[in-house]
Parts: C-alpha cells; structure tokens; sequence
C-alpha cells in the first residue's frame, strides 16, 4: 500500500469520514477509469448520515494507551540562575538545531500507538493528504470540544454541519490527479473555504472554555485520548490566531504529548531535547504551520527566552524547601514570563525548552509537596500553604497541580487500599470536602461547603480559646494591619530580591503610553497603554527610540515593548530597532 491508501484505511476503521467519501478518495489515486467508478458511488444521503458524536469520541478519538516502559529520560544540566523576569545572562553560541525530518515514526504520551509522518511522494499525493488530514483533524477537535462542553460546561454542544465541507472534499479527491487544472484549483479553493468555515465556527466555540476545563478533560477522560486527537488539537491551537488563552491550551496539549505519567504523580520526557526540536519541527511542516513571530532578526530572542526557561527549570530544582518557591512568587513570575514572550513561544527551540521546563518544574513541586508532608502531616502542610493559588500554579507548569488532591492521593498511598476517601479529607483538614469527581458537583457548591465547615471550625475554636489569649491576638492583628499599611502606603518602595525592578516613567513625556515597565538584568520589559496600537508604524518607533535612550542613564541596552493585551509590538538592540506587523485578521 502506498501512503495515502494506508491513511485511507486508518480513516475509515476510525470512523472520520463515510465510506463513500474513502472509496471516492482511494480511487482518485488509481487510474482514471476507477475515477468514474468512485463518481458514481457518492450519495449526499450517504454524506447525511455522518457517524454520530459518541460514535467519533468513541471509536476515532479515544484509544485505549498502555505505559511505554523504555521511555527515554532526560536530566538537563543547564546554566544555574533565574530568569522569568530575573538576571539575564548572555545567550550561549546556539547548536546547530536538528531540521525537520522528511519523516518519523513517534510514540507519544508514553503509550504503544506510532504516529506515522511521511513526505508525499508526489504532489498529487500531497494535495490529497493534506485534504485528507484537515478534514479528520477538525472532525477529532469538533469530538473533543464537544466532549468538554457536554461533561465540564453542562450546556448541548452546538455541532458544526459538516456537509458542505464532506462534499467539498469528495469533489477534490475526484480531481486530485488533474493538478494542473483549473477544475482542481477550484475544488481546492472550495474545500479551504469550507475547512475556514469549519475551523472559525470552532475557534468561536472554543473561547468559550477555558484553558482549565480542557486541560482537567484531556487529563481525566477515559480512555484517555489518543495521540491523534491530542495532535489535532496541537495542530488547531497553532494555527490559530494568538491569545493568551490559545498558548495556554497550546502549552498543555504539547507538554502532555511528549510525556508520559510516571508512580508518585511524577512526568516523565519522553525525549531529549534535540529530539524533541526535530520532533516539533517535523509536526510544523506536517501541519502546514507559518510563523507567528518574525524569524528575521528574533534568533537572539529565541536563544535568550530557551534559556530563560532553563533558569527557571534550575530555580526550582535548586529550592530546598516550598517555601522558597512561594516566597519569590515563583509560579506567579513563571507566568508572567509566558505571558510576556507572546507568539515567540511557537518558535520551536521555545517550546520544546517550555515542555522540559514544565516537566521539571511539576516534578519539583510534587517533590516539595511530599517532602513537607513527611517532615509534619498533611494537615499542616495544607494549614500552611492552603491558601496557594491552584489555577496560577497549573497555568505556569502545564499540568492540572492542586494541592488538596495532591495531599489526599499520598496519604491514601500511605493508607490502607480500602481507605475512606471522606477519612482521607478529614486528615489533610477537617473543612475540606473536595470532591474526585467534579462533574457532579459545582465549584459555587463546593466553595459554600468549604465556608460552612470553616465558619463553624472558627466558631468553636473562639469559644475554647482563653480570653488572654484572644485578647493578645486581637492585639497582634492590629499591629499586622498597622504593618501591612506602612509598608504598602508610607515606605519606600523596594527592589525585589528576586533581581526584577518595577520602575516608573512618571513625570516623563512616556508616562501617557507606559503602563508597567520591569527591568531584568540589561533588558526593559515594557506593558503600554492601550493606545499604543493605535499609533502609527512611526510613533510606536519613536516611543521605542525614547525608552531605549533613558537607558543610558539606567542600565538597560535591549527594550522589549508590548500592548495593554500582553502582545509583543517591538524591540530595540544597539543593532536593531523593529516593529513588528499587526495581526490581520
């Protein structure tokens, strides 16, 4: 069998397009003759009845996965530092990066399934295998999306009608061996705007869910999702416009790609990082992915933000307990700094220097977590740092990381099998009842749950306590409160020990375009106002130029600007000064 003949064959046995449509596609890659043949077989009636959606979640997106026992570990051995808005190093002379491979054979996720690539050996191929895969990448996301908004949102998905774009597709498989003519271009040309039609209606859609609701799905589904439908997903963020919200579900998808579950709520890389680089540039030229960022010029940026993510791998690593973490507001910056880099985090030395970045980083706060429960209980592991942000701790490392789950699965490792999950909870607080399965209960629910057990512990606690003592502590608040006003309304601002400097361009002819300005190392981080994208080409150039000069007197020699959305608009170098184009849209 010849490529598109296996693909043919995969497609149909997952159920993502009709038979008729298949048969139509393997005998446009015959003979003329059999062309004809497959013509005549097409039926719209056929095309109506497409297969229904459990039909495709069941059979064409989930998949039974085993562990992949040989996974290969990585252990990085980067520079020691911070970064993440932290000191900036310069970026070491750039090894020779792997290109993209004509093609690959990978094992994803750490399961048993081979996700094959192969270059088309002719253009006819190519054009048929393109079609192909845009058709049945958008049935897997159209699943998927469906799925989240059935089990996580509760509301009806509202389904795409996919017709136009089936039939589309029939009538170019037909032509797929007349390349050349203009009955081909227009076939072409009638199934891209289908799959834009088809791929807009799921990008509205999907900025309706957050990043949080696809990453619990794609964690807890089960089966879990094969590597196909989490590579579509991929494929559809990517080419996507960007947002915030695009990169984040963007970052979880590709961490969770290229590694695999371990014991002890550990991940595991699956490759080393120039494999992962080959990898990633193998799957961009597959999907046909263009730039998001301008590959002229941006090599120092691209170096510099990979070896910022190797900062912020070793500053976690290098933490001796959690508190160091939390008291550098590490997750927080982590954060930050994603935000920051915008689509340079597409680059593909990016990314693949996120995905290892996440991985480790997980791992370490797995590793915190458990080292503080053994050193007390997890009582008062959850008493101390209870008050932890989930959703900006999951957002920074890629991964769903929650501390009351975290704390509830070691003790009951620790516990008997059989143990309660109600006493389990009872241990690592008295008023938390975190239910497993989120489906069947609210977050609103669980919140006023949460508040009636602490108000009532709080109640109880106040009646036993000896009126000395409380009289104490009411003093000891007052004196916090006094403190915490000082320092935040009367003292003098700081330099933050983590080497980031928040400065301000008040009383300058900046102060009506900054909005936040953060100075790392030799490098000036600058958030505008919003109406900075309403000035010309040259203004923004000019405004670029004046922040670049007040460096002279400050310290900094690079400027990075960005608007009130966190999008990047330019940079300035003692060599370059560039503006880079708008979205179009």
């Amino acid at each position: 069998m010849n490529f598109f003949e296996d693909l043919v064959v995969e497609l149909k046995e997952e159920n993502l397009l009709e038979s008729t449509v298949m048969e139509s596609g393997r005998d446009a890659s015959d003979e003329a003759p059999a062309v004809t043949s497959g013509l005549a077989e097409f039926d719209v009636e056929d095309e109506i009845a497409a297969p229904t959606e459990s039909d495709v979640l069941e059979d064409a997106v989930l998949t039974e996965s085993s562990g992949r026992e040989d996974a290969v570990a990585t252990e990085s051995t980067g520079r020691k530092g911070s970064f993440g808005l932290s000191d900036v190093e310069p970026p070491e002379p750039a090894r020779p990066e792997p290109p993209a491979a004509e093609s690959a054979d990978i094992q994803l996720q750490g399961n048993s399934e081979t996700v094959e690539i192969r270059k088309p050996a002719s253009e006819r191929e190519f054009f048929i295998k393109r079609a192909t895969s845009e058709i049945s990448s958008l049935q897997m996301v159209e699943a998927v999306l469906s799925a989240v908004e059935r089990e996580r949102m509760k509301i009806v998905p509202r389904s795409y009608d996919d017709l136009e774009a089936k039939k589309a597709l029939h009538v170019f498989l037909q032509l797929a061996g007349d390349v050349e003519t203009e009955r081909h271009k227009q076939a072409e040309f009638d199934l891209l705007r289908e799959t834009e039609a088809w791929c807009s209606a799921l990008a509205k859609r999907d900025r309706e869910i957050s990043v949080t609701n696809i990453r619990r799905y794609c964690e807890n589904c089960k089966p879990m999702l094969s590597s196909q439908a989490m590579l579509a997903l991929a494929r559809f963020y990517r080419n996507l416009p960007y947002s915030e919200s695009v990169r984040g579900k963007f970052d979880f998808i590709i961490t969770r790609l290229f590694s695999r579950p371990t014991e002890d709520e550990m991940r595991l890389l699956l490759f080393t990082r120039d494999e992962m680089l080959g990898h990633i540039k193998t799957l961009y030229a597959e999907w046909s992915s263009i730039p998001l960022y301008s590959a002229e010029g941006e090599e120092s940026n691209i170096a510099l933000t990979s070896l910022s993510f190797e900062d912020l791998a070793n500053e976690a690593e290098a933490a001796v307990n959690f508190d160091d973490l939390i008291r550098s507001d590490f997750f927080g910056r982590l954060r930050l700094f994603k935000e920051s880099i915008a689509e340079l985090f597409f680059a593909p030395s990016v990314t693949a220097a996120a995905i290892e970045c996440n991985v480790r980083i997980g791992n370490k706060y797995v590793e915190l977590i458990d080292r503080e429960r053994r050193k007390t209980d997890a009582a008062s592991v959850h008493d101390r740092f209870g008050e932890i942000d989930d959703q900006v701790v999951s957002e920074a490392a890629g991964r769903t990381l929650e501390l009351v789950n975290l704390l509830r699965d070691r003790v009951a490792a620790d516990e008997e099998p059989d143990v309660d999950e109600e006493a389990v909870d009872e241990i690592i607080s008295p008023d938390v009842r975190h239910d497993h399965h989120t489906e069947e209960t609210t977050e609103a629910e669980s919140g006023a749950r949460k508040s009636a057990g602490a108000a009532a512990k709080a109640i109880d606690a106040v009646r036993s306590v000896n009126k000395w003592f409380l009289v104490g502590a009411v003093v000891m608040i007052i004196a916090s409160v006094g403190v915490f006003v000082w320092g935040n309304y009367f003292a003098e601002p700081k330099v933050s020990s983590t080497g980031v400097k928040t400065l301000s361009f008040q009383g300058t002819d900046l102060a009506d375009v900054v909005k936040t300005a953060k100075l790392s190392g030799d490098t000036l981080y600058v958030v505008a106002q919003a109406n900075l994208d309403q000035m010309s080409k040259e203004k923004q150039t000019e405004v670029l130029q004046k922040l670049y000069q007040a460096g002279n007197e400050k310290g900094w020699t690079i400027v990075n600007l960005m608007n009130s959305e966190g999008k990047t608009v330019g940079y300035i170098t003692p060599n370059k000064v560039e503006i880079l184009a708008p979205e179009t849209k």
